[in-house]
Parts: C-alpha cells; sequence; structure tokens
C-alpha cells in the first residue's frame, strides 16, 4: 500500500517520545500533524484532515485517548485509529475494553523496539483488518485478567498506599467489606503472601508493573 500523502495526527504527551515517533512516520513517507493533549488535537484536526490517528490513552488532565478517538470517529467516520500506550489492561485506568472504538488497533508501547510494528499495525486499521497480533489489550498473560472493575479499583488504591480504612471510604462502605473484597482480589490475581513477603506489597508491585505507569499521584 501506498503510504503517500497519507496524514496522521499523532497524539503524546510526551515530548521526546511524541519528536522520535513522529520522525519514524515521516520516514515511512507520511504527512504528520502532532499534539500533545485532546483539546490540542481537536483544534489540529479541523484543518487536518487525518486519515489516521496515533493515540496515547493517558494524556494528563482531560479526555484520555479513547475518549478523543470516539469524538475523532464521529467527525471523520473512516478514520483509522491506533492506540500507542504504556498501558497493557485499559481496565487498570477504568476504561471497559469494549470502549475501544470497533477496527482499532492497541499497541503497548514495549513493541516499538521493533520499527515495523506500528507500520503494520497502522494498515491494519487502514484495511479494517485488526487482528489479535495488534489488540495488545487482549492479551491474558498478566494476572488481573479475570478481576473485576472492583478488585481492580482496590489494587489500585492498595497501590497508592491507601489502607482498607481509607478504600472503606472512598467507597463509601464498611472495613469489613474492604476486606473480603480485598481478599477475593488477591485470590484471584494468584498474590500469596510467601517468603514473608507482604501481600499488600506484591499487590502493589504487581499493579504497577501491569499498569506500566508510576502511580504516584
Amino acid at each position: 500500500m501506498a503510504w503517500f500523502n497519507r496524514k496522521i495526527l499523532l497524539v503524546e504527551d510526551e515530548p521526546l517520545l511524541r519528536g522520535l515517533i513522529a520522525a519514524n512516520l515521516e520516514l515511512e513517507q507520511f504527512e504528520v500533524a502532532t499534539a500533545s493533549n485532546a483539546a490540542e488535537a481537536r483544534k489540529i484536526a479541523e484543518t487536518f484532515d487525518p486519515d489516521i490517528a496515533v493515540l496515547d490513552i493517558e494524556l494528563g488532565a482531560g479526555p484520555n485517548g479513547v475518549d478523543l478517538a470516539i469524538v475523532l470517529r464521529r467527525q471523520f467516520p473512516e478514520i483509522a485509529l491506533v492506540f500507542l500506550t504504556h498501558i497493557p489492561e485499559p481496565r487498570i485506568t477504568g476504561i471497559d475494553n469494549r470502549s475501544i472504538p470497533k477496527n482499532a488497533a492497541y499497541l503497548v508501547k514495549d513493541r516499538m523496539a521493533d520499527p515495523g510494528v506500528l507500520r503494520e499495525a497502522i494498515e491494519a486499521a487502514v484495511r479494517n483488518r485488526v487482528s489479535e497480533d495488534f489488540r495488545d489489550d487482549k492479551r491474558t498473560d498478566h494476572r488481573f485478567t479475570e478481576l473485576s472493575k472492583a478488585q481492580l479499583g482496590a489494587l489500585k488504591m492498595i497501590a497508592l498506599g491507601m489502607s482498607n480504612h481509607q478504600i472503606a471510604a472512598e467507597r463509601g462502605t464498611t472495613v469489613r467489606a474492604v476486606e473480603n473484597l480485598v481478599k477475593r482480589a488477591f485470590e484471584a490475581a494468584g498474590i500469596a503472601d510467601e517468603s514473608g513477603v507482604n501481600q499488600r506489597v506484591a499487590a502493589a508491585r504487581e499493579f504497577i508493573k501491569v499498569a506500566g505507569l508510576p502511580l504516584a499521584k
């Protein structure tokens, strides 16, 4: 497929990474416009008229990449979408996998070590033929795949250093209910208290690893 004159809107909040990705896409003969957040991207899209959007999920304050994708798909029904993110499991950030737009590719940034992967994902999205190879959010090789939204929320608060009392206050429930929720989450994730390692510490470490981002907020 000839890519010459294909327009890509790249939305990435990390300046260095944004520049590197844009440069690589330009080498592939794409015309690239960049933005650091959803508001900037929407403004650029009005005049740029993109064929393809490559979007980070986490874009700081304001709409996330999935929110932006829905707006862009409404404005440009034929736009091809590729999510490029540190987050292998979108539910960790409160995003239901089912909200990922149809025929969108979803890649974790670790795969950018292979320079051809992004180009291949773009081609698949343009052709509306996105296979499992380009849907990293559907992979089942981490511990949190079977956890419920409530269980994931509890583990996120544990990773943020919150006690059961604080979690109970945040959720508007009892400490006993939180204890049961956390226990079920640990069991579902297979996080055991082995070799003297505290389960909460192990759960926090695993959550941060799967989230792919620091949680110091």
